[in-house]
């Protein structure tokens, strides 16, 4: 409930204009260097027509591009604009702040055992090893 809150359902609680899907799609063209369809069908799981659907609204809005490859034109490039990089702080600065202030409800007593935790689970999920909690064949249907 706590990353529904502080992830999907709080972004369409704003007056930010856009769905949990297009703030990830951003985030993902934000992060990704070498951004194109194909990646970003990847990262979204769906299909590249989906993602060209996608970046067409995000396109009118002017908060990404599309640059064709110089060597390769099959390959289309994508990168936030201006635009696109000012929403991506908007949306980053209304996570931050929901967050801080869901911390400072906490004493510092339970912000710490909070962070300790969290970080003992980090490092539980770096370390774990996959074939000793599931099966070869449960792998294998994820």
């Amino acid at each position: 409930m706590l990353m529904q809150n502080i992830g999907p359902h709080l972004f369409t609680r704003t007056n930010l204009g856009l769905t949990p899907g297009q703030i990830f799609m951003l985030h993902v063209i934000q992060t990704d260097e070498h951004c194109t369809v194909s990646r970003l069908a990847e990262k979204l799981e769906v299909n590249p027509s989906a993602i060209t659907v996608m970046l067409d609204r995000l396109e009118q809005h002017n908060y990404v591009a599309r640059m064709r490859d110089g060597k390769d034109r099959r390959v289309v490039h994508i990168h936030l604009t201006t635009e696109g990089s000012e929403k991506m702080a908007q949306v980053l600065d209304v996570r931050k702040r929901v967050v801080e202030h869901c911390l400072s409800q906490l004493t510092d007593v339970e912000r710490e055992t909070f962070l300790a935790t969290l970080k003992k689970l980090a490092d539980t999920s770096a370390a774990m090893e996959l074939e000793q909690i599931l099966t070869e064949s449960e792998i294998k249907k994820i």
